[in-house]
């Protein structure tokens, strides 16, 4: 029994960890607002489904619109003894590969389509704040501040972090002319 302990706490990672209490204890407005941004993804997904479905963002669409429906289906459900594992697992899907692999922002760079590309960025942003996803990103940061801010006050900020400063950098790339 012990094994399995120990094999359980090595797959497990250390420090912050997403967790589902922020959306359990979210209001109602919160849960409703998840509700109508899958409505908003169902409607974009629908209405261009047959001249993008071939691009990266429409892909990254179509599994976030579902995984969205998925937790909103979870939320709804009357099983409450297993939702809150069930949606911690979710979440770790997503930010393991939902998240960080979106292609939301390549929509804003094309001209005609970065209206959509902000909706879609902003809509994933409120689905991340409200599911508690940036919680975990947060706490990060705030770590990663305590550690600088105690570099700072021992006086080895110059040693630990000089080399970062942006004319410290030797490689100034190398020219490339066009040929017209």
């Amino acid at each position: 029994m012990a094994v399995a302990t120990t094999a359980n706490s090595k797959a497990m990672p250390k420090g912050p960890q997403i967790s589902s209490k922020t959306l359990l204890k979210a209001n109602d407005k919160d849960k409703q607002a998840l509700v109508d941004i899958h409505e908003l993804f169902t409607r974009l997904f629908v209405r261009n489904r047959n001249q993008h479905r071939r691009s990266n963002w429409f892909k990254s669409l179509t599994q976030f619109r579902k995984e969205l429906g998925h937790l909103v289906e979870d939320m709804n459900s009357g099983k409450k003894a297993f939702i809150a594992e069930k949606i911690e697992q979710r979440l770790r899907y997503w930010d393991e590969r939902c998240i960080h692999q979106c292609s939301f922002t390549q929509l804003i760079a094309v001209g005609p389509f970065a209206v959509i590309g902000l909706v879609l960025m902003a809509s994933t942003a409120r689905v991340c704040r409200v599911t508690g996803v940036t919680d975990l990103y947060e706490e990060i940061g705030s770590e990663d501040m305590k550690t600088v801010l105690k570099s700072v006050d021992e006086g080895t900020v110059a040693e630990l972090y000089g080399g970062l400063r942006a004319g410290d950098q030797e490689d100034e790339g190398e020219l490339i002319e066009r040929d017209e």
